[in-house]
Order: structure tokens, then sequence, then C-alpha cells
């Protein structure tokens, strides 16, 4: 393991190698001998440290002892600070010498050593991140967000090597000396709301259905009780919000998606009148603001998922709030009709209109976290309810585009592209097709396209545009083969002037977004105050690259996130240049982590030797493609490793 010591790797914003390579060299006696060859330690490093380095050397990788804190001192003796975040050396399983974990950044730039320290702050990081993870989803106390600052755990180190409580978990030291890492107590809502005059703003409806007086600038909505409780209740209420948070700061450090401190509040349903009440009791939720849910033009969207909710509809929310507040001046405002077509919508038709259409996005990243209610999907039409009205939703005059996002199962397609008319649904459609009115109760995407645009077709509304937004290899050329073919055995003029006048473009998309989990449900009521049934989690990436290909006009999302979403004439170089850079490198990164027995992304990311041949694939693997405008591919790949 030590003569594979050269790394090359340029770290995300980093740049090294780290340029150790230790050999072993057999001496005519057999004693293996250790020499250092082209490395910087040579040079940075005094005799004794240098000698330091070998001695560790010599230890058998497997039976690596970690000096003690305080243990090593400089080549002068004196005492120096403990090396308690810089004990192992990553992939080359080494102690750091001293005189490297004390000296200055400065110092290390310039002999070319940076990357120790920054590779050991991305693995200990890494370790800390996972380990509150792990304790979080065993139900352990609950800390901080995915941005939170390990500073403090860094000074926890120092902590316990200056009071004796070295070897002791993070939780096991908070436990033992709770007075060294406490944190100012805060004052309860109830005192504070006797201590200030009452501002209220207007009821909000609890989970129960009863109305609720809100205090501005208070948690805790109230029922006009609190007035009367006893002192000796209080003081209760702040010993135990003292003891709660005495241990914050810790807590920060340990858990991914736990929001910093905030005054304890009852949690509000979401719904349009709860809105200002959620506001004024103090959520860091970002809201929507009042008006701001209007529009004239809509697009009706087939498939409203987790995906649907992180990527179009928050563009399309942007662009709303944008444009409300004056910092977008396009004219027209497109909202969203979101289209449930199968049995399995039911609970999400449901959720949606209970919640007037809104719901939260949680967005969870290395530096950032946020919370955003959604208030772009302005109506809900379960189709199976009742298909004549929401057919006549439908083919309204407003509705210009439908977007979709059915999975790549729900094209139907053949191995060579072509529309599976044996499928059960799509020939029950085929088989119901009931002329100038189409289907009277569509089953499938496509079966309700056509409706539409039949309908829209024999009432001179004229074409609308068809958008997919499934993550598969330029899915509106995909959606138009199936779709074409499945007008083609219906009615021929319609698959005609389909095929000549609406459009159906590309788009690559992108953003990581996980299954909806109880835990984000319930981090939504503890730290924002919402209860919200169906809310989604994703990651702050989002890449969105559309054909600019439209039979009716379009929202101007470009205008909304410009860093985020493009339009463009040819979508292709941006599907090959995701093919290859992010799904082929998921596989590549895959096989060598399995092979190194690692279980998730993260683990495999802080191992130096992965890290390096991902990178070093992405390098061969960007050489195959071309110039891709608007992309800076070193940037685009930077991101995708973080």
């Amino acid at each position: 393991r030590v003569t594979r010591g050269l790394l090359e790797s340029e770290s995300v914003g980093l740049a090294m190698p780290v340029p150790l390579v230790a050999h072993f060299r057999e001496r005519p006696s057999g004693e293996n001998q250790i020499t250092s060859i082209d490395s910087d330690y040579g040079t940075l490093l005094d005799e004794e440290a240098r000698q330091e380095v070998i001695n560790q050397l010599r230890v058998p990788s497997g039976d690596l002892r970690r000096p003690m804190l305080g243990e090593l001192r400089s080549s002068g003796g004196s005492d120096q600070p403990p090396m308690a975040r810089a004990w192992k050396l990553s992939a080359l399983d080494l102690n750091l010498p001293l005189a490297v974990t004390t000296a200055s950044p400065e110092s290390l730039e310039a002999k070319n050593l940076s990357g120790y320290q920054n590779l050991q702050k991305i693995r200990d990081e890494a370790a800390q991140f996972r380990r509150g993870y792990s304790d979080w989803r065993r139900g352990a106390a609950r800390g901080a967000r995915g941005e939170a600052s390990f500073t403090a755990v860094h000074g926890l180190a120092d902590a316990q090597a200056g009071s004796g409580l070295q070897g002791l978990s993070a939780l096991e030291v908070q436990q033992q000396a709770p007075s060294q890492h406490s944190a100012p107590s805060p004052v309860s809502s109830r005192s504070r709301s006797r201590q200030s005059s009452r501002d209220l703003v207007g009821p909000a409806i609890a989970e129960d259905g009863t109305l609720l007086e809100v205090e501005m600038g208070v948690g805790t909505p109230t029922t006009n009780l609190s007035d009367t409780l006893s002192a000796a209740g209080d003081a209760a209420d702040e010993a135990a919000l003292g003891d709660e948070a005495s241990g914050d700061w810790l807590r920060f450090a340990f858990n991914p998606f736990s929001e910093p401190a905030a005054p304890k509040r009852q949690a509000l349903p979401l719904c349009a009148a709860n809105l200002a009440a959620i506001g004024a009791a103090g959520s860091a939720a970002s809201l929507p603001a009042q008006g701001s849910r209007e529009a004239k033009a809509h697009i009706a969207h087939i498939g409203v998922g987790g995906f649907h909710r992180s990527h179009l509809a928050y563009v399309t929310d942007v662009l709303l709030t944008k444009q409300h507040a004056g910092e977008v001046k396009a004219a027209e405002r497109w909202g969203i009709i979101g289209v449930g077509l199968m049995p399995w919508d039911k609970k999400m038709a449901e959720v949606l209109t209970k919640q007037d259409g809104l719901y939260s996005l949680l967005l969870r990243g290395n530096a950032a976290a946020s919370a955003r209610v959604i208030g772009s999907i302005l109506e809900f039409v379960f189709v199976p309810a009742d298909p004549e009205a929401a057919l006549a939703r439908l083919c309204s005059a407003s509705v210009r585009i439908v977007s979709l996002t059915v999975t790549e199962k729900g094209y139907y397609r053949c191995t060579d592209g072509s529309l599976d008319r044996t499928a059960p649904l799509v020939k029950q459609d085929i088989d119901e097709w009931g002329g100038a009115r189409g289907l009277a109760q569509p089953r499938t995407a496509f079966g309700l396209i056509c409706t539409i645009l039949q309908r829209r077709r024999s009432a001179g509304l004229g074409p609308l545009t068809v958008l997919s937004c499934d993550n598969m290899p330029m899915n509106g050329s995909v959606c138009r083969a199936v779709t074409l073919d499945f007008a083609s055995a219906v009615d021929p003029d319609l698959a005609a002037w389909m095929e000549r006048d609406v459009a159906f473009p590309n788009s690559m998309v992108d953003r990581i977004t996980p299954a909806t989990e109880n835990e984000h449900r319930e981090l939504l009521r503890s730290e924002y105050g919402i209860v919200d049934e169906w809310p989604v989690i994703a990651e702050p990436f989002l890449q969105w690259v559309i054909e600019d290909s439209f039979s009716a006009g379009r929202p101007s999302w470009e205008l909304a996130m410009p860093n985020d979403v493009m339009l463009t004439a040819d979508v292709e170089p941006y599907e090959l240049m995701k093919l290859r850079l992010l799904n082929s490198s998921h596989s590549a990164l895959s096989y060598a982590a399995m092979l190194c027995d690692h279980v998730f992304v993260d683990d495999a990311l802080a191992d130096p030797d992965v890290f390096a041949f991902l990178r070093a694939y992405m390098l061969e693997v960007v050489k195959t493609l071309g110039s891709v405008h608007g992309v800076d591919l070193a940037e685009y790949q930077r991101s995708l490793l973080e």
C-alpha cells in the first residue's frame, strides 16, 4: 500500500498532486530500507522530522498505531498543538508528520503540499457526515443541515485533548461536560409573548381544523391560554429549552438534514389560507408572495411526481416569483395544471387539492440548505374521477403546452422504437377511439394527448406543444414517434396535421430527486413549522437544456434561471455531454468503488484512489466530445464531482 504512493488527483476546487513516493529497497543484508524519493518532505522538513516519517513508514499498514495527542513534538522539542484532525494520510494510510500539520498554508503551498491539508479535511468531513447521517437514521439526536461548518468539531478535538476527554465520542463529551459547550438558552415563546405587545396576524387553520391566532415574530401560534400559565411552568419550560439548546452546536455538526435551532412553533398545515400565518410565525421557508399565483397561459403536466415538482414546476415558480416582483419583464405569466391519468395518481391529486396546489421543496447540498413553498401548480385534474370534465379543462384555449414525465416505460416502445400496439392499455385506447371526440376515458399519455389535439383541431383552436421532460436521450423525438404512431392507428388525418403543426421539442434534464420519506415531512414540521403531506427533496444543482421549438408560445424560463436553463436549436451535444461525463462516470465509479468495498457514493469519492481514477476517466472521456456551446467542460466536470 505504500508503494502505490503517488497520487495525482485534481480535487474539486483544488490542484494537487501529492508528490510522495515511498519505496522499499532491498539491502544486500536483506534488511528493508525505506527511502524518500522525489518527495517534497526532503526539503520541507529537517532531519528529525524526516526520520519521524521514515519511522512511520516502517510500521506495517495493518498495525499502524496512531500517536496519542501531544505525543509528537517538533524538531526543537517544544510542545505543539495536537494533531487531532491529521492522523492519517488518506489512501497511503500514513501519519502526517507534525511539521506538516503545523506549517502555514503559504509554506505548504510553496512546497506543493497544500493537497495534504485539503485531502485530509475532505476525508474527515465526509466521515463526520456519514456518522451523523447514520446516527440520524437510527433516531439519534438530530443536528445540523448539510452546510454546517465543522469548526465546532475541530474545537471539540482540542477540548478533548485539554480536558482528559480524548477517545470519547462527541455525544459522550457533550453529555459529560455540557457546560464547556453550552449555548445561550432561548427564552420560551410563552415568556416572550408576555414581554412584548401582541401583534396578531389573521387566523390560521390548525391540523384539526380549529382557528388559531398567530403573533408576528413569535414562533408559537396561541389559543389565548398562554397568558394564564404559572411562573413555575415557565421556569420548567425554559429549563427544558436550555438543556436542548446546550447541544445545538454539537448537533449542527452531526446531522446533514437538520436546520439551525429555531423557536418552538406549532406547525401549520400547508394551504393558501395559512401562508401568511406560516410566514408570521418565523418560518425560514421561502413562501409565494400574495398575488404571485396568477396566470393566463397554462402547461398541462401529465405525471406529477417528485422530479416534475423539483424541476419544471420549480423553474416555473421562480419565473412567476420574479415576474411578480418586476425582476423579469416577460409579458405572459404561465401556471401549471397537474394531470393525474393513472390510478396511482389519486393520492397526489388528493394531497395537492387539499394543499391548494402548494408543496415544499427541500434543497440539500454541500454548501447550502433551504426550503421553498412552490406555488406554480394552480390546479389539479384527476382524469379517472371525471374524464369529461378533465378533458374539457385540458382542451381549453389557455392550455398551450402539454408536458409529461411518465418514465421510459410509459412510452410503450418496442425494441425498434415503434409503439407497442399489443400492450393492453394501448390496445384498449386504439379500440375505443371515438372519431372527432377522441377518447372518452384515455388510459395512456399519448391517448390523452391525441384526444386533446383532436378536440382542439375540431374546435379550431390550433396546435400546442408536447414537451417531454423524461430523463432519456432525445426524449422529444421518442415522444413524437410513439404519439404519431398512435395517431396513425386511429386517424391518419390527425397524424398528418400533428406531424406538420405540433412541436415535440427535445430537452435534457438533470436534478437528483430522491423519494420522499417520513423524515422529510418531520423536518418540515419541526424546523419550518409546515405540515406538508408530500414534500420534495432535491440537490441544489439543476440543469435544463430545451430545444427552442414551440407551437404556441412558451414561458421565458431562461430569464428566471439563466445559469441553469438554456434554450438551443440542438440538444444533442448536451445529451452526449451528460451521457458520457455523468451517466458513464456513475457506472465507472460504481465498478471501482465496489472493488474497494465502498457502499455509498460519498465514501467512494472520499477515497483518493477512486477519486483519482474517476478524474482520469473523465479526462479521457471528455476528449470524445466536441465543444458544447455555453458550457465550460472543465467546470462541468468539477460540478459533477461535487
